[in-house]
């Protein structure tokens, strides 16, 4: 109410910065109760067969112009794919890649690249049923992540020590909400770092193909 009616621009900046911390407050109470909800086992998913390919596609879309404001080059491959159906709970899908992508904006600087890539792969070694499974990477060419920290990103609380200036990042719910739904969605999720010589990190999302799981 007082962003629509005060023409005020002084004004104007601060309701948008209580504007933007409420609905971080949100998201992470949110968060806190999907995992509460998960703790309890009272998280119902409700999968659907969906077309990943316009799915992610539309993700995507939602970051363009953000990407464009930092000058982040932002690409989706699908390797012309244009249609890849998964069982997914499209609400907790959607969920799963967001959080990915807002950690890959929050560390990559002005000028960097962050490339989603959906493709298919087969793993004989795997255990049914991810040996044939659709994989999400989200690739960014931030500043990448600690090897110590590897292992240890997903666990709840786990502050990301991921900035030069040694100060923590986040509150360490969103990768681990993250870890859970991805798990309840029959997947994996694991993080790693770019090749040696080059910089930024890359998480790997996969998921099985078909319905028998």
């Amino acid at each position: 109410h007082l962003m629509a009616g005060d023409p005020d621009s002084k004004r104007q900046k601060m309701y948008r910065t209580i504007h933007r911390n409420a609905e971080r407050i949100l998201r992470l109470v949110n968060q806190l109760m999907d995992i509460r909800k998960i703790d309890k086992g009272q998280m119902q998913l409700t999968f659907c067969e969906t077309n990943v390919v316009e799915f992610i596609a539309d993700l995507h879309n939602a970051f363009v112009n953000f990407a464009e404001k930092k000058h982040i080059t932002f690409t989706f491959h699908h390797d012309r794919l244009e249609r890849l159906s998964l069982w997914v709970d499209p609400a907790n899908f959607d969920k799963i890649i967001l959080n990915i992508l807002s950690n890959a904006f929050k560390f990559t600087p002005e000028g960097g690249t962050i490339d989603i890539t959906l493709r298919i792969g087969e793993y004989p070694e795997a255990e049914i049923p991810l040996n044939q499974c659709a994989e999400i990477i989200i690739t960014d060419s931030g500043i990448g992540i600690n090897p110590s920290e590897l292992d240890r990103i997903f666990d709840r609380f786990y502050q990301l020590h991921r900035t030069q200036n040694n100060i923590y990042q986040g509150t360490g719910i969103g990768l681990h909400l993250t870890r859970l739904l991805v798990q309840l969605h029959h997947g994996i999720i694991h993080a790693e770092n770019a090749p040696s010589g080059t910089s930024g990190s890359r998480f790997i999302i996969r998921l099985p193909l078909g319905n028998a799981h």
